[in-house]
C-alpha cells in the first residue's frame, strides 16, 4: 500500500465511511478508491475532492502533515494548481489518437474534453495526456471496465507489470486494451505479452507484438455518476 493510500483508508475509516460511500460523495467509482488505498494507482484527479470529503487538507493526505512541506529556497514547488483540458476520444478514433500523440493540436471528432486538476496528482504526467470514452460495443474492455467509462492514458508514463495498456493494431478500426505481463527481464531487455482482460478476445506474444503499438498505460478510470445518484448526493448534502 502506498503512503497516500494508507492515509485515505485511515481518514475514511475514522469517519465510518465505506469505499462505496466515499466514491459516491466525490463522484468516482468504488474501484478508484479501492485502487488508491491498495496502491494500485498512485495519483488521481479525485484526490482534492477526497481530501475535502474526509475533512483534511490535501497536503495532509499527500504528505502526512497538516501543513505543507518546507521547501528549500532553491527548490521549485511540485506544480502550481491549474486546470487542464484533456481531449476525450472514443475507442473508434484510432487514427486521430495516433495523430494526437504527434501533434497535440489534433482534436477528437466530437471536440469534447474533460477538465482535470493538473496539480499534484498529475505533476509527473506529460503533455500528451488524453482520455478514451468506452462505448457499448467495446466488449474487449469488459468486465473490468464498462460502457461510459473514461480511461485516462499517459503515453509518457513508464509501464509497470500488470498495467492495463491501450494498444493500436494496424488495420483495426478500434483501439484495444490488454494487460502488460512481463515474462522475463534481463537488463533493458524485457520479454512480455499482452493479455486480454476479456476471455473471448486474443492475447498477443512473441512475433505478434511487432505489429502492435502500445499507446500508453491507463493511469485512471473515471466513471460518470448517474443523475439519480447525483441527485441523491445533493439531497443528502442539503439536509
Amino acid at each position: 500500500m502506498s503512503a497516500v493510500g494508507v492515509r485515505v483508508r485511515h481518514y475514511r475509516e475514522r469517519l465510518g465511511l465505506s469505499q462505496d460511500e466515499l466514491a459516491v460523495r466525490v463522484g468516482a467509482a468504488q474501484q478508484t478508491i479501492q485502487s488508491l488505498e491498495s496502491g494500485k494507482i498512485r495519483k488521481s484527479t479525485f484526490l482534492p475532492m477526497i481530501a475535502k470529503e474526509l475533512g483534511v487538507d490535501l497536503d495532509a493526505l499527500l504528505f502526512g502533515s497538516q501543513s505543507p512541506p518546507i521547501l528549500a529556497d532553491n527548490v521549485r514547488p511540485l506544480l502550481m494548481a491549474s486546470t487542464r483540458r484533456v481531449p476525450l476520444f472514443s475507442t473508434r478514433d484510432s487514427v486521430l489518437v495516433h495523430a494526437y500523440l504527434k501533434d497535440q493540436s489534433v482534436q477528437s471528432l466530437s471536440g469534447k474534453w474533460i477538465a482535470m486538476d493538473y496539480s499534484l496528482p498529475f505533476a509527473e504526467s506529460g503533455p500528451r495526456l488524453f482520455a478514451l470514452k468506452l462505448g457499448l460495443s467495446d466488449e474487449a474492455f469488459q468486465p473490468e471496465f464498462r460502457p461510459g467509462d473514461q480511461l485516462v492514458i499517459d503515453p509518457d508514463a513508464p509501464i509497470q507489470p500488470s498495467d492495463p495498456v491501450i494498444v493500436l493494431r494496424p488495420g483495426s478500426e478500434r483501439l484495444i486494451l490488454s494487460k502488460y505481463r512481463v515474462l522475463s527481464q534481463s537488463g533493458n531487455d524485457v520479454d512480455y505479452e499482452l493479455v486480454s482482460i476479456h476471455p473471448d478476445f486474443p492475447s498477443f506474444n512473441g512475433s505478434e507484438l511487432k505489429s502492435l503499438e502500445i499507446l500508453g498505460p491507463v493511469i485512471q478510470m473515471r466513471r460518470p455518476v448517474s443523475s439519480r445518484v447525483r441527485l441523491a448526493v445533493l439531497e443528502d448534502q442539503g439536509r
